[in-house]
Order: C-alpha cells, then sequence, then structure tokens
C-alpha cells in the first residue's frame, strides 16, 4: 500500500518532531523521496492532483509535509502555521488516505507557515486561498487530525462516484488515481 488507509493507527498518531541534525538523515530523505515518487504517480494519472502528502500518510510518523508549489517540490519539516487573519473560506477536501469521499470544512484564508527545510534552515511562507487550506489540510495530518474531523455540516460529506456522477470520464480518473495509492 503507497498511502496508507483510514484506519491505520498511524495516520491517528501525533507525530514526532524531527531533530534538525537529523534531516540529513538516510531514513528522513528516504521518506521524502518515498513522498516525492506518491506524489509524481499521482500526477501522472492526473495533472491537477499529486500536489501534497504528510509523512504519516507513507507510514513514517514525523512532523513532515511535502507540498508541490508552481511545480516545485517544498518539503517542510516541523511546520507549524498561523492564522494572518480571521477570515475563513470553506473548503472541499479530499484525501489520499480515504480518497472516495469530499466534504466540506472552514479553514482560514491567509496563513503563514514556518517550518525547516532540507538544509536544516528555518524558513516561513505565506499561503492563501486553496493553498493554505492544503497547508492546513496537511499539517493536520501530523496531530492525528483528518478532515473529516473538521467538517461541520456532515451533510457535505459525499461520495466520489456523486461528486462525478456527471464527470465518467473524471470519476474513472479518480478511481485510477485510488487505485495507485492502495496499490
Amino acid at each position: 500500500m503507497r498511502v496508507k488507509q483510514l484506519g491505520d493507527p498511524v495516520l491517528r498518531e501525533v507525530s514526532k518532531s524531527v531533530e534538525i541534525s537529523a534531516i540529513q538523515s538516510g531514513q528522513h530523505q528516504q521518506t521524502l523521496e518515498e513522498m516525492k515518487s506518491i506524489l509524481n504517480g499521482i500526477q501522472s494519472i492526473s495533472s491537477e492532483n499529486g500536489n501534497a502528502i504528510s509523512a504519516p500518510q507513507v507510514g513514517a510518523p514525523i512532523r513532515l509535509v511535502l507540498l508541490r508549489v508552481e511545480g516545485e517540490f517544498l518539503p517542510m519539516f516541523n511546520p507549524s502555521f498561523e492564522a494572518l487573519d480571521n477570515e475563513t473560506f470553506l473548503f472541499e477536501e479530499e484525501c489520499f488516505s480515504f480518497y472516495q469521499i469530499r466534504g466540506k470544512v472552514v479553514r482560514y484564508l491567509n496563513i503563514r507557515v514556518d517550518y525547516v527545510d532540507e538544509k536544516g534552515e528555518s524558513q516561513s511562507i505565506k499561503f492563501s486561498g486553496e493553498f493554505s487550506g492544503i497547508a492546513q489540510h496537511e499539517i493536520d495530518h501530523l496531530d492525528g487530525v483528518l478532515f473529516i474531523d473538521r467538517v461541520e455540516d456532515s451533510k457535505s460529506i459525499r461520495s466520489i462516484d456523486f461528486v462525478f456522477a456527471e464527470q465518467p470520464q473524471r470519476l474513472v480518473q479518480v478511481k485510477k488515481m485510488f487505485d495507485y495509492m492502495v496499490g
């Protein structure tokens, strides 16, 4: 299984911080390479997907998130975020660990993420809109929180069969991605 699926205990663990001196270790770099490979595999099936994953989703309970921003990988060790204001938006979320459903979650619109990069240097980046929601989703994984835990209106939870009922080609593509993730 490439991506750990709902029910795997690692998805509910609080991940351990990564010591700066250990970022370059073979184990952490191997986890990072596995995350990149999975995102590339997903993106090869659907160019609009494969933009974010957390280490727990590949079975490593460490505080590591990998985003693809403007086509480039952005590894974030020990990330945390701060809302830049109180403005929120309703974000329809999906998760590689239970890709068969979607749900709407209230997320901060504008955030700053503080993290340590691959070289062990402290960094900060601002996100707005969709990438703000994606970053919050992935950071939640590091605390054992899944988007289904944050859905305020359970009526917003829908299966992919319903979401893509009028887009049969997209539904086939989404199911191929799911098969890849659990393959």
